[in-house]
């Protein structure tokens, strides 16, 4: 684990628990999965890989992020709306920074 990058995924995901589901998020889906059933699947593997204090995820968790990231960062460019686009940006991030954690975890494990 990165110290750095489990930082600031702890700080960003306590700004993004600290804020409403966005309305213009609400009946907007990509590749027919709505929003708000991303925001939730990614949800988990993110708080475990905070509340585990040594940023790990299992292999189911971490396709969980990556799937999660890949659909979210295709809807940014459809965002029009400020807060919609900010709050998918930050899961976009957070799940950029878990996937190139567990990258170079693994890569240092060899």
């Amino acid at each position: 684990m990165n110290k750095a990058v489990f930082d600031e995924v702890c700080v960003l995901w306590a700004e993004h628990m600290g804020l409403p589901f966005p309305d213009d998020l609400h009946g907007v889906d990509i590749y027919d999965r709505p929003v708000v059933y991303l925001d939730s699947c990614i949800a988990g593997p993110i708080t475990s890989y905070v509340g585990s204090q040594r940023g790990v995820l299992t292999d189911r968790q971490l396709r969980i992020v990556k799937e999660c990231a890949r659909d979210l960062r295709a809807l940014l460019p459809r965002l029009r709306r400020r807060e919609g686009r900010t709050y998918v940006a930050r899961l976009v991030r957070i799940g950029e920074l878990i996937i190139s954690d567990a990258h170079a975890s693994s890569e240092q494990s060899k």
